[in-house]
């Protein structure tokens, strides 16, 4: 088994397990705290302990900030530059189960840019992924629910056709579905985060 090494300690203000509802925020427990980043663990100091989120746990970083995490961020803790992490943990329902949890880390842009760097690469999260628009959003949702009809999507989404085209390819690159519309299991992983 490896050995624990320390990579980077950093001050930063935290939310260690964020209560969000798509990409909506609804904590407001911002922590200053230290995070201690190594290479098989980051470690949020909470009070006098420490909570850990193992990197083999983390399915995301740098998820998109929305606009109104931003202004939260700014206006509790004086700073809009935002790190998602999102991570499973041990359920509290179903024993052996896992269930999904979301940090966030804010900071010095640097900072919060430099650790988005760094982590991406190491958590698996590949660095170019993109995020989804809002019509790729849309089209996955549309797509899930069974609605797979050109006309039904253009009317659904309010987007024409050539857009449907260019965001069905995006969601086919990004592997969320097949060339004939079905979900694949990264697809509907996705849309279990988005709602």
């Amino acid at each position: 088994m490896a050995q624990e090494q320390g990579i980077a300690k950093v001050d930063l203000t935290y939310i260690f397990k964020a209560v969000m509802m798509g990409n909506s925020l609804y904590s407001d427990n911002w922590e200053k705290g230290v995070l201690y980043l190594t290479n098989l663990n980051l470690w949020f100091s909470e009070g006098g302990g420490w909570s850990t989120i193992p990197l083999q746990n983390i399915t995301m970083i740098g998820r998109e900030v929305t606009d109104s995490i931003k202004m939260k961020a700014q206006r509790s803790i004086g700073t809009s530059h935002v790190l998602i992490i999102d991570y499973v943990q041990a359920s509290s329902v179903i024993q052996g189960a896992t269930s999904p949890a979301v940090a966030l880390l804010a900071g010095n842009e640097a900072v919060i840019n430099t650790l988005k760097t760094y982590l991406q690469p190491i958590c698996g999260t590949p660095a170019k992924k993109q995020s989804l628009s809002d019509i790729d959003k849309k089209l996955l949702y549309m797509l899930y629910t069974g609605v797979n009809d050109l006309q039904k999507l253009a009317f659904f989404t309010g987007a024409d056709s050539q857009t449907l085209s260019d965001s069905f390819k995006s969601l086919r690159d990004q592997k969320l579905c097949d060339n004939s519309g079905t979900l694949t299991e990264e697809g509907k992983k996705q849309i279990m985060e988005m709602m």
